[in-house]
């Protein structure tokens, strides 16, 4: 089944390439040809329009809406705003320059950590008490979490991936391994001093594997070993200490779907416009690395969201993992050929037709047939959306388009509704005027008007007449009260005219009023067929013979 899959990539990691080999696969550089297009960097819109129908891509377009510091506090802020209870699984953040006024308050009452918009890898983040000379700058102020929860005096984070396979309707798989990155240096609250020890506050692997106390792990048996581990030996850990890791892994669930849910009424929107218009094909999927730092009550914070995970393989324990979690996203896709087939038969029949739209029946089928698939597909994933919590989750969820048509209608509704109600109001209040039509007498066709003589016109039609009021000779306006327009000529017009005037009123009392008469175009000219001589090349060559 997988055989006939052909898949572009253009990344840096050889990891992909792996996994691609173990499914047999077949990388290919054609456009038109591969199922799946894989890339390392954000896609633009043109490269999404020409997509072809059977086609996928694994980025949605306006991803960077999670994946940007900057859009992903503004997209949580806003939510918290609506749920502050529910929005509380991420520290206190600012976007500079836009939330100064409000940075400026918060300043002196505790430390901050500044971040770049758009950078990775930790590049440019450092620890502040004072925020004056950045607050004109593109930053993104977030509170620090002094009081993390430490394994052997190390403070840490744990990378989840999940896997957005469909936004419209929306689909979240959580992959059950990830990693915990490992500071170097051991964690002492935040003080003048630290502040700008960057191996002992950030986790970091970039940064901190530059560190020369850095332990690779270099044994995948022993995934508890080193500055960068496994998530599941994470979760052991923990649960031999007695805490409760189902609850743990519960809230992280929670803080994944929400994150997502603050933007899928924006990526569906960009998702339905710009893709085909095709039953049961999605042409997007995103894997996502999710950064999650624990606090010493064991609450989950989310820190950040990356678009494009790191997958370098610097360790056997790096590679077994990323190579293992693309092998299962490409599984899950459940890529077919039967839809290239289909569109190519398509476009060499004479005549193009449109794919016929499924019905209710189908689309319902169709989808039936892809939770059974992705149900038994799941490998090392857990879908956490949709799942049993769904219902909970429903208040996050923007309006769907026939809800937001059903809202429409109703306002519509009671929008008439008060309309009648205001009317009827308005004829109780109306005094009925006294019918004098009755009383009027009209000429009929068996009258003269020799028979109406001595009746007014009032009595005729039943109508009030005004009398217009007429005015004096003196309270009469006077003609010379309108001003003359004066109006400069220039001095082709002065030639044209050529003192020609045209006097509306010869009145002593009244001031003449000059306009200038017409301009008579000049008329227009005739062209004249000129006939072209035409030659031959035969009289060409023939001369050419004879020369």
């Amino acid at each position: 089944m997988y055989k006939q899959v052909l898949i572009k990539i253009e990344t840096k990691y050889k990891v992909i390439e792996e996994a691609v080999q173990l499914l047999e696969w077949k990388i290919t550089p054609s456009d038109i040809e591969c199922h799946i297009f894989w890339k390392d960097t954000y896609v633009t819109d043109e490269e999404y329009r020409r997509l072809l129908p059977y086609q996928r891509i694994n980025h949605f377009p306006g991803s960077y809406m999670l994946g940007k510091k900057n859009e992903l506090c503004r997209n949580l802020n806003r939510m918290r705003k609506m749920f502050p209870d529910d929005y509380d699984f991420f520290p206190r953040t600012w976007q500079l320059p836009y939330q100064s006024e409000e940075v400026r308050q918060k300043q002196g009452t505790g430390i901050f950590i500044v971040k770049p918009e758009a950078n990775c890898q930790g590049r440019g983040i450092f620890l502040t008490k004072k925020l004056d000379p950045f607050l004109d700058k593109h930053y993104v102020v977030q509170e620090y979490l002094s009081n993390p929860y430490l394994i052997d005096g190390l403070k840490f984070d744990l990378r989840i991936y999940v896997l957005l396979k469909s936004i419209y309707p929306l689909k979240i798989f959580m992959y059950q391994e990830g990693l915990a990155r490992f500071s170097t240096k051991k964690y002492v609250k935040p003080q003048k001093k630290n502040l700008g020890s960057v191996t002992m506050h950030l986790t970091n692997y970039a940064i901190n594997k530059r560190s020369k106390e850095f332990i690779f792990n270099n044994d995948t048996n022993n995934d508890d070993v080193g500055h960068k581990r496994s998530l599941t030996s994470v979760l052991k850990y923990l649960q031999d200490q007695g805490q409760d890791v189902k609850q743990l892994i519960n809230q992280i669930k929670q803080v994944i779907v929400k994150t997502i849910q603050s933007v899928q009424g924006e990526l569906s929107h960009l998702y339905r416009s710009q893709q085909h218009n095709n039953d049961g094909i999605e042409q997007c999927f995103e894997l996502f690395g999710f950064d999650i730092l624990l606090d010493s009550s064991l609450k989950p914070w989310l820190l950040e969201v990356n678009h494009t995970p790191s997958f370098s393989t610097d360790t056997p324990l790096d590679k077994l993992i990323k190579r293992n979690l693309i092998r299962d996203t490409l599984i899950l896709l459940d890529v077919k050929n039967k839809p290239k087939k289909i569109y190519l038969e398509q476009k060499r029949a004479p005549v193009y037709q449109r794919p016929i739209k499924m019905s209710l029946e189908e689309k319902e089928k169709q989808s039936a047939k892809m939770s059974h698939f992705e149900e038994n597909h799941l490998n090392g994933y857990i879908k956490i959306y949709p799942d049993e919590n769904k219902d909970y989750y429903e208040q996050f969820m923007p309006p769907k388009p026939k809800e937001r048509e059903n809202r429409e209608s109703v306002i519509i509704q009671q929008l008439d509704q008060f309309k009648n109600v205001e009317r009827a109001i308005k004829s109780q209040a109306e005094v009925k005027l006294p019918q004098q039509k009755k009383n009027a007498k009209r000429l009929s066709t068996n009258q003269s008007f020799s028979d109406l003589d001595g009746q007014s016109l009032q009595q005729l039609t039943g109508r009030n007449i005004v009398i217009p009021q007429t005015r004096t000779t003196s309270q009469q306006r006077p003609f010379s009260s309108i001003t003359t327009i004066n109006r400069t000529i220039s001095a082709v017009r002065k030639a044209a005219l050529a003192n020609q005037y045209y006097n509306l009123n010869q009145s002593q009392n009244q001031k003449r009023l000059v306009y200038p008469p017409p301009v008579e175009l000049p008329p227009k000219p005739v062209y004249k067929m000129i006939p072209i001589k035409t030659f031959s090349f035969q009289k060409i060559e023939n001369s050419q013979k004879n020369e």
